[in-house]
């Protein structure tokens, strides 16, 4: 493995450890229940992309490449002015400010595929890039489901 590849990994790693933490300490200072289920559940998603990282790491990366799905992007969240933290937050302000944290995750990958040189590390940073479109999606789908449905 490439010294650029391994220090992606590394950072990979340490983006989804550094917001599973914050998601876990943001769990007990909220009161919404909505909110906490939310967090609880972005907590763990973080924790699978952590473990996931980490076999890559031990494992290497499979020749080939990844399928490049489609995924929309609603951009409901680049037209929303969200919260610093979470703390104390409502069910709203968590599903914002956890989209944001999504677009800026897909920006650093982005970026990174931009001024990678190893080809391996571009391909882990496209699929990256894809993994945090699909989560962005989910949470700008409920949103949408939850604040913008028309009965």
């Amino acid at each position: 493995m490439t010294d650029e590849l391994t220090d992606l990994l590394d950072t990979a790693l340490y983006r989804e450890i550094a917001s599973q933490a914050l998601y876990t300490a943001a769990w007990d200072k909220t009161q919404d229940p909505g909110a906490k289920a939310l967090i609880k559940e972005l907590a763990e998603e973080e924790l699978k992309h952590s473990q996931a990282i980490k076999r890559l790491k031990e494992k290497g990366l499979e020749k080939g490449g990844w399928q490049r799905d489609r995924i929309s992007d609603l951009k409901i969240s680049e037209y929303l002015i969200g919260p610093d933290t979470i703390e104390e937050a409502g069910l709203q302000e968590t599903l914002v400010f956890a989209m944001k944290r999504e677009q800026q995750a897909i920006e650093f990958y982005s970026k990174m595929m931009s001024v990678m040189r190893d080809e391996a590390a571009k391909r882990l940073c496209a699929k990256l890039v894809q993994e945090e479109l699909k989560h962005k999606l989910k949470l700008e789908t409920l949103y949408d489901n939850l604040f913008y449905s028309e009965d």
